[in-house]
């Protein structure tokens, strides 16, 4: 499967997030949750926490630039989305949160992605 759009990339890293996510028993509540606040890729659930996880699709191998990507700001927005949907959502009152950060890098030439996974990777913004 060849990538050929920054679309088609950010979509197909966002599906083998999804797949690492469940292979590795955690259950996807829901995906690409927005608001008028922002957005938020993937939410899941494993051992009573409640994870929203942000996601990170690169076509070269920089970890660290995916990461930085993540910025105070980007972070300050996942945390005030995330606390719409957990006043949205009062059956998790009782989980504890997470941030986490994948980052899923695209091999072109052998097509061929390779996942990188964050627990814990902020805390949430609150100003």
């Amino acid at each position: 499967m060849k990538i050929t759009s920054n679309q088609e990339l950010a979509r197909a890293g966002e599906n083998r997030a999804v797949d690492y996510l469940v292979t590795n028993s955690y259950n996807v509540i829901c995906r690409n949750f927005r608001v008028k606040q922002g957005e938020i890729d993937i939410i899941v659930e494993k051992n009573q926490h409640l994870i929203f996880v942000e996601v990170k699709t690169r076509s070269f191998h920089s970890i660290q630039s995916a990461l930085d990507n993540v910025s105070y700001t980007k972070q300050r927005h996942i945390t005030r989305v995330a606390q719409v949907y957990c006043k949205q959502n009062p059956q998790f009152d009782n989980h504890n949160t997470r941030f986490d950060v994948i980052v899923v890098l695209y091999d072109a030439k052998n097509d061929e992605f390779s996942i990188e996974h964050f627990p814990d990777a902020f805390l949430p913004v609150t100003d």
